[in-house]
């Protein structure tokens, strides 16, 4: 049982196709729960902390994009970029 929430996040991170690789946060920065939902914080993705980067969409002229990370998914409001260096192999 301890060994299913590890796996269904390495399964997460895996099920994101673009960009591919790992990445990782340069900085804190709020995770949505919802692309049209900026005010409904799901968690806050801590800088260092690895995740994979999914689809991009615009709602209401604003630019989100995926994340499954560890604590879960969400999605990041674009702000003059996102804040990801992808992690070398």
């Amino acid at each position: 049982m301890k060994l299913i929430l590890p796996i269904l996040c390495m399964l997460s991170l895996l099920g994101c196709s673009k960009p591919e690789g790992r990445w990782r946060a340069t900085q804190d920065v709020s995770v949505f729960k919802a692309a049209n939902e900026a005010d409904e914080v799901a968690f806050i993705l801590r800088k260092g902390e690895p995740c994979a980067l999914g689809r991009e969409q615009v709602v209401k002229a604003f630019m989100y994009r995926e994340v499954n990370c560890a604590q879960g998914q969400g999605w990041l409001l674009y702000e003059a970029g996102y804040p990801f260096a992808q992690e070398s192999r």
